[in-house]
């Protein structure tokens, strides 16, 4: 099994959500400084945001209830779980690989 294959299993198995949960801490293991992952994650959460409006995931990820509560559309409270997500995710992630491989003092 490849990479496709394995992407595809866990989209078929679990959602799209949860593929796109393994992308963005890819991204935080792969980032070399906190710049380049605001810029990894920038481009991401908007691609996200457009991914969730495409691919009608027929769910609600406003987990925080933030449409009921500030009287926004579904649509814009699913862009902003979308970004919290990825956000959240990627300097969580960024964070646990900078615990565990830090960078050699400089003398």
């Amino acid at each position: 099994m490849d990479l496709n294959g394995l992407l595809q299993f866990i989209a078929e198995h679990y959602g799209l959500v949860a593929v796109y949960a393994l992308i963005i801490a890819w991204a935080g293991v792969q980032a070399h400084g906190v710049k380049h992952l605001l810029l990894m994650l920038s481009i991401m959460g908007g691609v996200f945001v457009a991914m969730f409006q495409a691919f009608d995931l027929k769910r609600d990820l406003d987990v925080f209830g933030l449409a009921e509560r500030l009287g926004l559309s579904p649509a814009f409270a699913n862009a902003i779980a979308a970004l919290l997500l990825t956000y959240v995710l990627g300097f969580a992630v960024f964070g646990v690989k900078r615990l565990f491989h830090r960078p050699p003092a400089r003398a």
